[in-house]
């Protein structure tokens, strides 16, 4: 099925399950070892019907992305419109981004095996819904770039740092309690559970790394 064809087809019951149950799949077994038929059971839909409604495991795999990343961009711009300074419109940003990833938790794991394997398997379409992402991050930023509170920064230096600090927060999860036992530290393990203490760290670390005043003249003549 074709890309329009699969958004305008994505909110129908069956294809929600398809999704979902490849999402699961995809993350635990990878691309290469996902089967149609494995994702077909855990759909409770025949195999032809993935193929019918969304196309062989390429195209699934292209859809489940698609379908997360789109969800996010259309979250994203309908939260910013709320926000009215450049500094609440990135940490409206960096929440949505967070409350996106919490709604996936599998998302996570797809990203990860990707980066290892080099992004073999994001296809141009893939990249195009990224690049929303970080035009929306680009336009909060030359805002401001134009009033004064931001340095002119790279967008995907900052989208990758803000995806990064969230993702390995997801990976650590299993290992936290270890991690802050092993710091000495009284905080309790629940304390720390999701994203209810990260997020407003990451929002005012990077809200404070792009002001302008944190970098010497010399460095913000450079970029």
């Amino acid at each position: 099925m074709a890309e329009a064809g699969i958004r305008e087809h994505k909110k129908d019951q069956s294809v929600r399950k398809i999704l979902k149950a490849a999402l699961l799949v995809f993350s635990t077994q990878g691309f290469n070892g996902a089967r149609i038929d494995t994702i077909a059971r855990k759909a409770g839909v025949n195999k032809a019907m993935i193929y019918y409604r969304i196309g062989n495991k390429q195209a699934l795999y292209q859809a489940v992305i698609q379908d997360i990343y789109q969800d996010r961009a259309v979250q994203l711009r309908r939260e910013i419109q709320s926000s009215t300074t450049p500094e609440e419109k990135l940490d409206t940003y960096i929440a949505s981004v967070a409350t996106i990833m919490d709604a996936h938790p599998h998302f996570t794991r797809i990203m990860i095996r990707e980066m290892v394997s080099g992004w073999t398997n994001f296809g141009p379409a893939i990249f195009e819904e990224v690049s929303v992402t970080v035009k929306i991050v680009q336009a909060i930023l030359d805002e401001g770039v134009e009033k004064g509170v931001f340095t002119k920064t790279d967008p995907l230096a900052v989208h990758t740092m803000v995806l990064g600090a969230l993702i390995l927060n997801h990976l650590t999860q299993p290992v936290k309690p270890q991690i802050m036992a092993a710091l000495n530290t009284s905080e309790a393990p629940s304390d720390i559970s999701g994203f209810n203490k990260l997020v407003p760290q990451v929002q005012r670390l990077v809200v404070a790394a792009l002001r302008p005043e944190a970098y010497p003249r010399k460095l913000q003549d450079v970029s």
